[in-house]
């Protein structure tokens, strides 16, 4: 955006944030600014436009809602649409990817129960049949932003407080590696799936919109299974990196 792009409260009959707001968007449609761009520092902004920091940070916010911007505590503005995702062969949470990147990682919790695993839950966590698990469903977002359906399965021996622990801003792994059951490594598959009804409402997707689909059982240093877990993460939102070498012939 240029001078030229200065506005004035008396330019046109919008007010003056819309036409910030329009500026905005105008330049992400052009090309000026693409998806995952960091825009300009709001000192920046205000310069360009001459307008002041509340009316530029009432045009950004409606930006945000609108799910053109993102907003990143402490880091500023960007294009939304850019993906994201764990550095490649690195276990991560959700969480400190998030707070890596800049993001304000949080979750809705969709349920959370204490019941008895069944036998297949059982031979893949390598606990008895019947016993406690945590069973743990989180709708989790990046700042505004749903990013991915956390489906977990924890055995409740592990960390009997876990049915306790507030996980709308909590980390599971945090609590595992409390208790000396820090996550180390995991087994997944990955798969594309197509959102059901239900998926696509809380991701706020098209239904049979493209979804990552993450099935993975998750050790700690002892090879123990510590969590169980399929992941949903929307297409257009998260990216899997991984390193691939030839076999030996």
């Amino acid at each position: 955006m240029s001078r030229s792009k200065v506005l004035h409260a008396g330019d046109a009959i919008d007010p003056l944030h819309q036409q910030v707001k329009d500026t905005i968007a105008e330049a992400v449609a052009s090309g000026v600014y693409a998806p995952g761009d960091k825009l300009p520092s709001e000192r920046r902004l205000c310069e360009q436009l001459e307008v002041s920091r509340l009316t530029l940070r009432r045009a950004l916010k409606s930006l945000v809602q609108d799910e053109l911007l993102l907003s990143a505590a402490g880091r500023g503005w960007f294009v939304a649409g850019g993906t994201v995702g764990e550095p490649a062969n690195v276990l991560l949470s959700f969480t400190d990817m998030g707070r890596e990147r800049g993001f304000a990682p949080r979750a809705g919790v969709l349920h959370r129960r204490v019941r008895r695993a069944d036998l297949d839950e059982s031979e893949t966590l390598g606990v008895a049949p019947g016993s406690e698990l945590l069973d743990l469903r989180r709708l989790r977002f990046l700042d505004d932003i749903a990013i991915a359906i956390d489906h977990s399965r924890v055995p409740l021996a592990l960390a009997p407080h876990l049915a306790e622990v507030d996980f709308t801003t909590g980390s599971l792994y945090a609590v595992l590696r409390d208790v000396d059951a820090e996550p180390a490594r995991c087994t997944a598959s990955v798969q594309a799936v197509s959102a059901d009804d239900e998926q696509a409402t809380l991701l706020s997707v098209d239904p049979g919109g493209p979804l990552l689909e993450f099935s993975q059982v998750v050790l700690d240093r002892s090879g123990r299974a510590v969590d169980l877990s399929v992941v949903h993460y929307r297409g257009d939102r998260y990216r899997f990196r991984t390193n691939l070498v030839a076999r030996r012939r």
